[in-house]
């Protein structure tokens, strides 16, 4: 396979040329065009398929490696029967002969860059291996790792680790956008992607303008307004998210343990992605940490509690009460007719 994978991502490499760049000539043809004319080589495979020898070109340069995933995929669209047949049509030629479709050959020096590499055809049939068809739900893997990595256990935030792994935190972003849920997904696949779309989305916004000592600081104290997270075709903002989509449509109040603020008043966030088969189990231990922590809600006191702003500001979404709500999660049992009082959110970054 990783014959193969050599053989594929050079090819690709020499053939989609298409930027020009320093010291390396331009592909004026296409993909289609350059694997037509391989394709139509009139040379004939004399020795039997066991046996074959492939010549194959092996760049050393970081475009290729960089270019990896993407122009493999590529290639693979445009002409999917076309890597097979390549390369059974360029058997024991010289590497001149593939220089022969390069324009302005001479100044190629493929000599340093190239190697004769022995492969089997039984290895060219595998290639479906080594082009994964993209999946149609995320995997969540990539904001589980980050998550774990840079989150600790009692919810802090390391964003300054988070900054300098921008482009993996994109790509994550980039794999919700193009895998958005759809009718056939389950109550919980939906609420686990939304929940961890909005706090990757969070985290991003944060990161990429730190430091700030409060995510307030971002998009003139309107952060959660700012539309910049895509999902499909969509554009939305943080608030577009809870407030149009979860929350009016799936009766969940632990979706205020789900949802991560960046702020220290707001319910942990937690340290790996939710995943739809252990959804109830993470939004319990959420909500137990958050009725728990004192510092977000008293209630030492069963007959007189203080508890977080954020029973008041979303009441309508507790249908069973609030005072019901907390005594799911507290350690002990509330009166039903205790005296509330509402503590005052601090908006200081979870760092």
């Amino acid at each position: 396979m990783k014959k193969l994978s050599i053989f594929i991502i050079s090819l690709s490499h020499l053939i989609a040329c298409n930027t020009p760049k320093k010291n390396t000539p331009t592909v004026t043809e296409s993909k289609k065009e350059v694997i037509s004319e391989i394709q139509h080589t009139p040379e004939i495979i004399k020795e039997s398929l066991d046996s074959t020898k492939a010549v194959v070109i092996e760049t050393v340069s970081e475009e290729v490696a960089v270019e990896n995933k993407k122009e493999t995929k590529a290639l693979a669209k445009v002409v999917p029967k076309a890597i097979e047949t390549a390369a059974k049509t360029v058997v024991e030629k010289k590497t001149e002969k593939i220089k022969d479709l390069i324009p302005n050959k001479k100044n190629i020096d493929v000599a340093t860059t190239t190697k004769v590499i022995e492969t089997k055809v039984e290895v060219l049939k595998e290639k479906k291996e080594i082009i994964p068809e993209i999946p149609l739900k995320p995997t969540h893997a990539v904001w589980n790792e980050l998550a774990k990595s840079y989150v600790s256990t009692n919810g802090k935030v390391n964003y300054g680790a988070f900054k300098t792994n921008i482009p993996k935190l994109e790509s994550y972003l980039k794999e919700l956008e193009t895998t958005p849920p759809t009718n056939d997904w389950s109550r919980n696949e939906k609420l686990a992607y939304w929940f961890n779309l909005y706090n990757a989305s969070t985290v991003y916004l944060v990161a990429t303008n730190y430091p700030v000592k409060s995510i307030k600081d971002i998009n003139n104290g309107k952060p959660w307004d700012k539309k910049f997270i895509k999902s499909g075709n969509q554009l939305y903002s943080l608030n577009d998210i809870e407030n149009t989509i979860v929350r009016p449509n799936y009766n969940e109040p632990r979706l205020h343990v789900a949802f991560n603020c960046a702020a220290v008043s707001c319910p942990n966030l937690l340290n790996e992605a939710f995943v739809a088969n252990k959804l109830n189990t993470q939004l319990n231990l959420l909500a137990k940490k958050w009725i728990t922590d004192s510092s977000k809600n008293n209630l030492s006191n069963p007959d007189k509690i203080e508890i977080s702003q954020i029973f008041n500001w979303y009441k309508v979404d507790f249908k069973e009460g609030i005072i019901q709500f907390i005594n799911k999660y507290s350690s002990q049992p509330i009166n039903e007719n205790a005296a509330i009082n509402y503590m005052e959110y601090q908006w200081k970054l979870n760092d």
